[in-house]
């Protein structure tokens, strides 16, 4: 049995689709390949669900610092998504 995958302009319309634009760049690193492009959680998933344009390589490397902000957790929830979305945004600086 063969499968038959879609072309590379129905891939591309998927890639942007997914994510919002037909001009997507990476936030960090100027990267335009749209195959390349990944959405990333500024805050981390659980805390926020803006969204950044990023490549794969910069996603990696963002979301490995997020891992390690994570175990902190404030008293109060609302401070701690606070703090995680600008500690998200500040990655960008």
């Amino acid at each position: 049995m063969t499968h038959q995958y879609p072309d590379n302009e129905t891939r591309l319309e998927n890639v942007y689709k997914r994510l919002g634009t037909r001009n997507p760049k990476c936030a960090t690193c100027d990267e335009t390949d749209p195959f390349c492009m990944e959405l990333h959680h500024l805050a981390g998933k659980d805390h926020h669900d803006d969204l950044s344009i990023v490549c794969r390589n910069c996603h990696s490397k963002l979301s490995n610092k997020q891992r390690d902000r994570m175990a902190c957790n404030p008293v109060d929830p609302e401070t701690g998504k606070l703090g995680h979305y600008l500690l998200g945004l500040n990655r960008f600086t």
